[in-house]
C-alpha cells in the first residue's frame, strides 16, 4: 500500500500545477487573444484534467489575474516607486517625467524576460482598452496614484477628460509595443539595442501626445 503524500508534497506539486496553468494561459492569451481561449483550451494545453483551472483558480478571470500578476507584480512595484518619487517633488511633474514612470519598467522587463515579457505587454495592450476588471484588480493602486499625480502635472485639464486621454495615449504605446518584433527588417526579432531605440521612439511619441492631449 502506497503512503500518502505530505502536505509539504502536495503543495509543491500544487504550485508547479498552477504555474504551469499560469504560463500555458499566458502563451495561449498572447497568441489567440483572451477572450477567443476557453477554459478548456488551457487544459488542454497545459495537459492537465479539465476540471484543472477551475479547481487551482476558481474561474478562467481569476487565472487571467494570476497570469498579469505574476510578471507584472515587479513591473507594478516599480512604477509605484517612480510615481511616489514624483509625488515626493514639490515641483509638479511633466509630461515627461510621468511617461518615463510608467513605461521605463516595460522596457526594464522586456529586457529581462523578452519572451514572455512581450506575451505579458500583448495580453495588457488587449485588456487596456476595454478596462478589463481584471486589469484593473491587479493594477487599480498604480492607477489611482498614477492619475494623482497626471492631475497634479496638468491642473487646467478638464477632469471629466483628463484620465479618457491619459489612456488613449497609454493604449497607443502599449499597442505599439506589443507588436515591436514586427518592425523588424530581417524578420527576427529586435535585438536588445534596437528594442531600447524602438521603445525611445515610443515613448518620444507618447511624451508628445500627453503634452497635446492635456495640455490642451
Amino acid at each position: 500500500m502506497l503512503a500518502p503524500m505530505s502536505t509539504a508534497t502536495q503543495n509543491r506539486q500544487g504550485t508547479a500545477t498552477r504555474h504551469r496553468l499560469v504560463k500555458t494561459a499566458e502563451r495561449l492569451f498572447a497568441t489567440h487573444g483572451v477572450g477567443a481561449v476557453s477554459v478548456r483550451a488551457v487544459n488542454a494545453a497545459a495537459g492537465l484534467g479539465p476540471a484543472s483551472v477551475h479547481y487551482h483558480f476558481g474561474s478562467k478571470d481569476e487565472l487571467l489575474s494570476a497570469v498579469l500578476v505574476d510578471l507584472g507584480a515587479a513591473v507594478r512595484d516599480e512604477i509605484l516607486a517612480n510615481v511616489d518619487t514624483l509625488a515626493r517633488t514639490d515641483e509638479p511633474p511633466t509630461a515627461h517625467t510621468l511617461v518615463h514612470a510608467l513605461t521605463d519598467p516595460y522596457l526594464q522587463l522586456l529586457l529581462r524576460h523578452r519572451t514572455r515579457g512581450m506575451r505579458w505587454v500583448k495580453i495588457i495592450a488587449q485588456l487596456s482598452p476595454e478596462g478589463h476588471p481584471a486589469l484593473h484588480a491587479a493594477g487599480r493602486q498604480v492607477s489611482e496614484s498614477l492619475m494623482t499625480e497626471v492631475r497634479r502635472a496638468f491642473p487646467g485639464s478638464d477632469p471629466d477628460r483628463i484620465e479618457r486621454r491619459w489612456a488613449i495615449s497609454v493604449t497607443g504605446y502599449l499597442q505599439a509595443l506589443g507588436r515591436a518584433d514586427e518592425w523588424s527588417r530581417d524578420g527576427d526579432r529586435l535585438t536588445p539595442e534596437e528594442l531600447t531605440d524602438f521603445h525611445d521612439d515610443l515613448v518620444a511619441f507618447a511624451v508628445g501626445g500627453v503634452g497635446r492631449l492635456l495640455g490642451s
